[in-house]
């Protein structure tokens, strides 16, 4: 029943509403600011080391477009919640509170997505696997997975590399899937830190035959112990998270 939908969304923003004294939005691409990843550049470059190591290794084949929700500060809540959510004794709270915002950030902003995409729709989702080789589906597949109407599609890591390797590696993973062909694939992950397994991810994606990518990430992930991030700290601080801004169109 439409009355019924409609409560359901109002229950969600409310969620994330509860949340946005310590989300913050992504600051646009600028001088210091990388244009992919949002961390520190230098103001001389429009990407940051890392993701241009990034694109001149994977020749083209990375994610069309990266979006992550909110910065994740060290210590802070939202990383806290972004490992409280998938640990041996998972938290709930976590979970429900992280399920609404990526819930309400695809329905407000999957469009501007795909047009940066340039890419007309999706037709499959995935999950950047966790190189710790974790038992069963990842915790964000298990969270997200009945709320996303796209045909999933499985990634498996490589048992060569190990967990802790934070370089891009295009034979990082490989896809389960009969085929890929001109597909538009929703890549989900929980936290960007150099970005590494996330473009391996999409690189073998593109390997496989999708068209596009697109990525969603729920953190980026802020060391404010490494004294390149603290002119962007000092631009988020007491900045609260609003839910109408959208990563891809702050420029």
């Amino acid at each position: 029943m439409p009355g019924a939908v409609d409560d359901s969304w109002r229950g969600l923003r409310a969620r994330v509403q509860q949340q946005v004294h310590y989300l913050r939005n992504l600051l646009p691409p600028q001088p210091g600011i990388c244009s992919v990843c949002r961390g520190p550049a230098l103001r001389e470059y429009v990407r940051c080391l890392t993701c241009e190591g990034h694109h001149r290794a994977a020749r083209g084949r990375l994610a069309d477009v990266v979006a992550p929700i909110s910065y994740s500060i060290q210590k802070k809540q939202h990383n806290h919640a972004l490992f409280a959510y998938k640990g041996s004794f998972a938290a709930p709270q976590a979970q429900a509170n992280l399920l609404a915002l990526l819930l309400i950030f695809l329905k407000d902003h999957l469009p501007c997505l795909l047009e940066t995409a340039e890419a007309s729709s999706l037709t499959h989702a995935a999950v950047v696997p966790s190189t710790r080789r974790r038992p069963g589906e990842h915790p964000l597949k298990l969270l997200v997975g009945g709320h996303v109407p796209l045909r999933w599609v499985n990634l498996v890591a490589d048992s060569r590399y190990p967990a802790e390797l934070r370089e891009f590696r295009a034979d990082r993973f490989t896809v389960s899937a009969d085929s890929m062909r001109n597909a538009g694939v929703r890549l989900l992950d929980d936290t960007w830190t150099t970005g590494s397994r996330v473009q391996s991810a999409a690189c073998a994606l593109k390997g496989a035959g999708a068209a596009k990518v697109v990525t969603v990430v729920l953190g980026r992930h802020i060391n404010p112990g490494w004294s390149p991030w603290q002119p962007i700290l000092s631009q988020i601080d007491n900045q609260p998270f609003q839910l109408d801004i959208c990563p891809v169109h702050l420029s």
